[in-house]
């Protein structure tokens, strides 16, 4: 603890000078002659998106990963209707860093995906998603992209009215109801007030069908495929039982002797059409059976698979998604001065949020009865109940006739408590303590160099509470140091970052934690990790009517405390989960070249990229089962990650009848083992199971007058790249998605603008299951919703 505090200490004199927040270098936006040029948008050199507020009108959902999932090359990993975070090109979790204004979040979803992720999305102004490797600027954690996510918590420059308010009513058929407002004023000359709210509450989720895929109950898959049984929740009564078809005659002698010398029914039937009596040492015929059939294998067939019955934990309803109820709320408020060339500002925020999983679990497991009656066996649901309070501090300066063009400091405290429930009964809690400062330098820029150089530390406790927790206490510490140099040649631009960073995991065993059987963690040893990435790409731009790209990352990741120290049941994934504290950092080196065409109303762009990760961690099948709970480790093999994307757009005019414009894309990613392990290739396959499958789709977007139409098709194909979980993976059915919103903007307030909206997401109605998401047989995604709402912008 002396170490944590004078690190805290340490961090926190450095915050009080020189430390800035992450920006955005953009080079396609102009620089504004305001403190907002402090935070300038964009990364050269990175293949990211930025999406604006009004796309996410359109776009999005309840979570994070759905909103996010209408972009190509990333999918929502689809932890259930309440939980789902970003996978990027196949890669989530631990792997795609979650930021808030250049920040890290209080993101668990690497370390248990029935969490959510951290962000009220009502609040969000805009969002820059990274594709590829943004670990020299975010740190190992963005190995696999990046979200960073814009709020205006706290204003960076002043309004253009007095007090602003913004305010949204909805209510849908399928996706519960939703209030949400915020306000901006001016106090006095240089100073900004900020507030905002959110509350959301939906009972139950519908879908077309039966919740669980209908082979959950086919004899043949799950009758004694335990994992099969497991991933679906079903009890299933079966047995190996003797073919007694197979023998032609029954043993006379096993029929005299049965009693006096214990025969079983095995012993009854014999091929044998004599049999030997030893009391005259004369053989006889022995009967025949009257079930005998006639061709069959007397070594495959001498055994025939008998299921009972098969039930389920918990019997559901049909047409609804069993415990999909969610509630949440926010409130934040903050301040800012705003100056000529320096601004400073802080807020608070708090967070709740209570959500079902559709899966059951049992609250105490099952001790062996040794021949006494077992008592009944009760399962129960498993529910997320969330409570953070965030505390930000923003500054920014900006220089004239220095070196240094402006430099920013951001820091973030957040002190959560993220508890995994039994119904109602605490099973397992992390208390998260996390504080994480970014100081960022841009220098001024010379004929053809700009560029970015900074700092970013990060100090993060989690104490376990509970009756089953599968985590000690831990700790972890990360300091980085990175920089980021734009070159411009006009027609060629290069870009080269460096970053190096110094990990620290800590575990920290106590009486209250109680370990599995497994490797659980091995020693809980200590470690210390020193990353280095390395970011390098070409951009040449032809005649500014098309490009040609090629990037590079070398990048680095240190194991998760989960991948490190897990080993306990880990009710809320039904597994008992193990980590190995010997585990290596992961090394990936990624190539990606791109292309595009840039016209007046058409634009095209195409990217292939390859990943080889060495030391590539994942969650592995051990084949072990114990109680209702299957044992898994976390390992290490070799891995190749290979993917293309593909856009087109076309703008088109039509004078009265608007504007439009239609879309459409591409995307297929592989994730393969290249490692020679026999282990792997029996557990998990030759493709990592669970991945994304491909898809394309078309969007329309149009304005006619005071009208906007967004219509969007998406088509995910049944999946060819199948994995294993001991048995071979199976494929979920091929899917389509339609989304439409239609909204109209009334100007006749006076004070201030009206819109009115309709919205209808999967207005096929189609069973949708994620090939993806770890419940995929136990859930599928919402079925029809039609929601209309009102926003109000005074």
């Amino acid at each position: 603890m002396k170490k944590s505090l004078y690190f805290l200490m340490g961090s926190s004199l450095i915050y009080s000078s020189s430390l800035l927040k992450a920006q955005k270098l953009n080079p396609e936006k102009k620089v504004v002659k305001d403190i907002e040029s402090v935070q300038l948008q964009g990364k050269p050199g990175y293949n990211n998106v930025t999406i604006s507020r009004k796309k996410l009108d359109f776009i999005q959902s309840n979570t994070l990963g759905e909103t996010l999932s209408k972009i190509p090359g990333i999918q929502n990993s689809g932890y259930g209707p309440n939980s789902g975070t970003p996978v990027i090109r196949s890669l989530s979790g631990n792997r795609v860093k979650i930021l808030e204004n250049g920040i890290a979040v209080n993101d668990l979803s690497g370390i248990s995906p029935d969490f959510n992720t951290d962000i009220e999305m009502n609040s969000v102004q805009n969002m820059t998603v990274y594709k590829n490797s943004a670990s020299v600027l975010y740190g190992g954690k963005a190995i696999g992209g990046a979200i960073d996510i814009e709020t205006d918590y706290v204003s960076r420059q002043l309004p253009n009215k007095k007090i602003n308010v913004r305010g949204l009513l909805e209510g849908g058929s399928n996706s519960g109801q939703k209030q949400a407002f915020s306000a901006k004023g001016i106090i006095a000359k240089n100073w900004v007030w900020t507030v905002g709210g959110a509350n959301q509450k939906q009972e139950m989720v519908r879908i077309p069908g039966k919740s669980k895929d209908s082979r959950c109950y086919d004899p043949s898959l799950v009758g004694f495929n335990s994992i099969l049984q497991s991933l679906c929740q079903v009890d299933v009564d079966s047995r190996h039982v003797l073919n007694k078809s197979l023998f032609p005659y029954i043993s006379q002698f096993a029929l005299d002797h049965m009693i006096e010398y214990e025969l079983s029914e095995g012993d009854l039937y014999t091929f044998s059409p004599t049999y030997y009596n030893p009391a005259d040492g004369k053989h006889y015929p022995n009967p025949k059976n009257q079930l005998y059939v006639s061709g069959q294998d007397p070594v495959k067939d001498r055994y025939k698979d008998e299921i009972n019955s098969i039930k389920d934990y918990v019997s559901s309803k049909d047409g609804v998604i069993p415990n999909s109820h969610s509630e949440s709320n926010s409130f934040y408020v903050g301040t800012s001065y705003i100056g000529k060339s320096f601004y400073a500002g802080g807020a608070y925020q708090n967070a709740y949020s209570y959500f079902g999983v559709p899966g059951y679990t049992l609250p105490k497991m099952p001790q062996h009865s040794h021949g006494k009656p077992q008592p009944k066996i009760e399962y129960r649901p498993i529910n997320i109940r969330s409570l953070s309070h965030k505390a930000m501090l923003e500054s920014g300066y900006k220089f004239t006739d220095f070196p240094i063009s402006s430099i920013k400091l951001s820091y973030m405290g957040v002190f959560s408590k993220n508890a995994e429930l039994i119904d109602r009964q605490k099973a397992n809690q992390f208390d998260v303590n996390q504080h994480n400062g970014r100081l960022e330098i841009v220098q001024q820029k010379l004929k053809f160099l700009s560029g970015t150089t900074g700092l970013e530390v990060q100090y993060r406790n989690m104490e376990g509470e509970g009756s089953q927790r599968y985590l000690p206490n831990n700790i972890s510490r990360e300091i980085g140091v990175f920089t980021m140099q734009h070159l411009d040649f006009d027609a060629v631009q290069i870009d080269l970052g460096y970053r190096n960073d110094h990990i620290q995991r800590r575990a920290e065993e106590d009486k209250n934690y109680i370990r599995s059987r497994g490797l659980s963690g091995g020693k809980l040893s200590d470690r210390d990790f020193i990353l280095h990435q390395l970011h390098t790409s070409a951009q040449w731009n032809i005649f500014k009517k098309a490009y040609l790209k090629a990037q590079y990352n070398h990048s680095e990741r240190a194991p998760e405390v989960n991948e490190l120290y897990a080993g306990n049941n880990h009710f809320a994934i039904l597994t008992e989960e193990n980590g190995d504290d010997k585990l290596d950092k992961e090394t990936a080196r990624t190539i990606e070249l791109g292309a595009g065409i840039n016209l007046k109303n058409f634009r095209v762009s195409a990217n292939w990229y390859h990943t080889f990760y060495k030391n590539y961690i994942y969650l592995a099948h051990t084949g072990i089962s114990r109680e209702v709970f299957l044992v898994k480790e976390w390992r290490s093999d070799d891995t190749e990650i290979n993917g293309i994307e593909g856009e087109a757009t076309y703008k088109i005019d039509l004078k009265k009848m608007g504007k439009w414009e239609i879309g459409a894309y591409y995307d297929l990613v592989r994730n393969i083992s290249v490692a020679d392990s026999s282990i792997r290739k029996w557990s998990d396959g030759d493709y990592m199971p669970n991945m994304p499958t491909s898809r394309f789709g078309f969007n329309l977007e149009g304005n006619v007058q005071n009208f906007s139409i967004n219509i969007a098709l998406d088509h995910y194909l049944k999946q060819k790249y199948l994995g294993k979980n001991i048995n071979p993976e199976l494929p979920m059915p091929a899917f389509s998605l339609l989304n439409v919103r239609v909204s109209y903007k009334d100007n006749s307030l006076g004070i201030g603008d009206l819109e009115y909206y309709i919205m209808g997401n999967n207005l096929l109605n189609s069973e949708a299951r994620l090939q993806n998401s770890q419940l995929k047989f136990l859930s599928p995604l919402p079925g029809i919703n039609i929601s209309a709402g009102i926003k109000i912008t005074i």
